[in-house]
């Protein structure tokens, strides 16, 4: 029985990492937007981005439990109330700009390198996408497992084989503090987003969350290292600096970079597929979803990272922001409600005492 609630952890802990350590990490090309261009103040970037994920690991576990919720679907009706169908549709732009952010960089990584076109490897991907979608969570957790331990694997040792001692010492540059703290907080609440429903999918305590959050943190740190002292000429930095260490490698990170784009994709279209069709209508759904993110990926990788990547992270950072407000108004009314509930059970004891002591009252008299 241990032996099974240590894998079922492991099997989570992964799955919360596939949400949110995806092609940002693996291509760098997010990381190098949201820290990297601050250099030095780029740490202040990643501690803020830390302490915002914490905050709100633990506001929405306490949510959770206070109020007895075990969907994700249930949690943004309790939530948002009237406006949840609202704040369904900022969720599906957030997944669909994610979604075919993905499939595009798959089709430029292999147009840029073999010279593949005609969307070949997006529409690959988006059948095997249609295949998970049709076979529920269990089956992405399972692709989840695969993944992500191979994927941070590769990821750390291409950061620690470009670190270089001039790169240890950062300067912090003053003058980007506030731009740095707040595109790391973008970056935090964009990948949040994308983590949110698949929170209910387990069953991962609040130390286990903050495992995670320290894993991630650990890898944003070592590619601000890195990038800090260099300059890139592909929207791929990370797969740049793997030609650095050899050239197997090189075709490694590769491999790596596929499965970054396909992790991402996995998960943001399974969380379409859950809002749009709460895991019904499987095989319309996942095709529809599937569809939907082949049309928007035509817009180019290059233009996607650059626009609407950045729109998806404000659309996300108005969305935190309410849903935080949102949540604290929930538990305002619950305790108020346990509250009254109280007191009437107060008032309701007094008067049934009072009511033996007017009775024992007039016994006493009687006799």
């Amino acid at each position: 029985m241990k032996g099974g609630k240590v894998w079922s952890t492991i099997v989570d802990y992964f799955l919360i990492l596939s949400a949110i350590i995806g092609v940002g990490f693996a291509s760098g090309k997010e990381i190098c937007v949201f820290f990297f261009d601050f250099k030095g103040s780029s740490i202040l970037g990643l501690i803020a981005f830390g302490l915002l994920y914490i905050y709100l690991f633990l506001v929405v576990e306490y949510v959770r439990k206070k109020l007895e919720i075990n969907s994700f679907n249930a949690f943004n009706a309790k939530i948002f109330g009237r406006f949840h169908k609202l704040s369904k549709i900022v969720l599906l732009i957030n997944f669909a700009i994610t979604s075919a952010g993905m499939l595009a960089g798959a089709d430029y990584l292999f147009s840029t390198f073999f010279g593949l076109k005609y969307n070949i490897i997006s529409i690959a991907l988006s059948i095997i996408t249609i295949c998970l979608l049709i076979g529920g969570i269990s089956k992405i957790k399972i692709v989840a497992n695969l993944i992500i331990p191979l994927m941070i694997a590769v990821i750390i040792i291409n950061s620690i084989g470009n670190i270089t001692p001039e790169n240890v010492n950062l300067p912090i540059v003053k003058e980007n503090i506030h731009m740095a703290i707040f595109y790391g907080l973008l970056f935090g609440v964009n990948n949040f987003v994308a983590a949110l429903p698949v929170l209910f999918e387990t069953k991962f305590k609040t130390k286990g969350r903050l495992i995670v959050i320290a894993s991630i943190c650990i890898i944003i740190l070592l590619n601000i290292l890195v990038f800090a002292s260099n300059s890139f000429s592909t929207d791929m930095p990370m797969f740049e600096l793997s030609a650095n260490l050899n050239s197997a490698f090189y075709y490694i990170y590769f491999i790596t970079l596929v499965l970054a784009l396909f992790s991402t994709l996995m998960i943001c279209s399974y969380n379409m597929h859950l809002i749009l069709f709460k895991n019904k209508n499987k095989v319309f759904g996942a095709f529809i979803v599937a569809l939907f993110n082949m049309i928007l990926s035509n817009v180019g990788y290059s233009f996607i990272v650059k626009y609407l990547y950045v729109v998806s992270g404000i659309i996300s950072g108005v969305y935190v922001v309410i849903l935080i407000v949102s949540m604290i108004i929930q538990i305002i009314r619950y305790k108020s409600k346990i509250k009254k509930s109280i007191n009437k059970c107060i008032v309701k004891k007094n008067v049934k005492n009072l009511n033996i002591n007017k009775n024992l009252h007039f016994y006493i008299k009687k006799q």
